[in-house]
């Protein structure tokens, strides 16, 4: 699949930022312009999302798959592969399946688990099921303006927070309609492989177990990584290091985005 993607930065070394479940590139254009001092940035759009191309299929596998596609149509020899949420489980999956392109591996707030019965403590973060259904009753093109969505999609939706981060995802067709850019059709259906995408990976499985720099970076008031899942991540990625960043939940990159870019010049330098 061909997917849409930003670019940033000309220097020698090449990052490819993923982003996470209902984001797009442009959610991580901060961090990249931070970044494009020292590197060559490219922000692609996952399948289903942004501006890339929809399609029923949204497994790791097929994630995946897109990225190498895109790694190997713009001739990159290796990139520095950074992913945030759903895009971390992505860039694991391509770790495992390809490392020789690999540079260095970065995951954001995401262990390799299923968080299919993920028991958060914020409303933001789960009952994904809920988030996408309440997304499918709204039909933006019935609406003038985006008070009017915004205020529709708050009677299933009632943190602001949230809609504002979802309601980004709203763009006009050339019809001058409103509409979701997201696939939502798609990710309803595919959710429980969102979710989880690794437990049905046997231990001969998991490759080569890719012997790269591995970083995992956690939000100290987000619960995606638990201190217990280390025994995940080192069953996938036996060298992988995993630091903190303080007072930060699941959205680091905008929460914390000096603390990050810290870290990740520390890392890829």
């Amino acid at each position: 699949m061909h997917l849409y993607f930003r670019e940033v930065g000309n220097g020698n070394r090449t990052i490819m930022i993923l982003h996470g479940l209902y984001g797009a590139s442009d959610n991580w254009m901060t961090i990249a312009s931070s970044l494009s001092e020292n590197f060559r940035v490219i922000l692609p759009d996952q399948r289903n999302h942004g501006r890339s191309p929809h399609h029923e299929n949204h497994t790791y596998e097929a994630l995946s798959g897109d990225i190498h596609e895109l790694i190997q149509s713009m001739g990159l020899q290796k990139v520095m592969l950074i992913g945030h949420s759903m895009g971390g489980k992505t860039a694991m999956r391509l770790a495992m399946e390809y490392p020789e392109l690999i540079d260095h591996l970065v995951v954001i707030d995401i262990a390799p688990k299923d968080y299919g019965a993920f028991a958060n403590y914020a409303e933001i973060t789960n009952k994904h099921d809920l988030i996408i259904d309440a997304m499918l009753s709204v039909d933006p093109s019935k609406w003038a303006n985006r008070t009017e969505i915004d205020n529709e999609l708050k009677k299933s939706l009632p943190n602001k927070g949230l809609r504002q981060f979802l309601m980004k995802n709203i763009r006009r067709s050339s019809a001058g309609q409103y509409q979701w850019q997201l696939n939502l059709e798609a990710l309803r259906l595919n959710l429980p492989e969102i979710m989880d995408g690794f437990s049905n990976l046997k231990p001969e499985q998991t490759l080569s177990r890719p012997q790269i720099p591995v970083l995992f970076i956690k939000g100290e008031l987000s619960p995606y990584i638990m201190d217990e899942d280390s025994l995940v991540i080192s069953r996938f990625f036996p060298k992988a290091q995993t630091v903190t960043i303080p007072a930060a939940g699941h959205w680091l990159h905008a929460e914390q985005p000096e603390l990050l870019i810290k870290t990740l010049l520390y890392f890829l330098d």
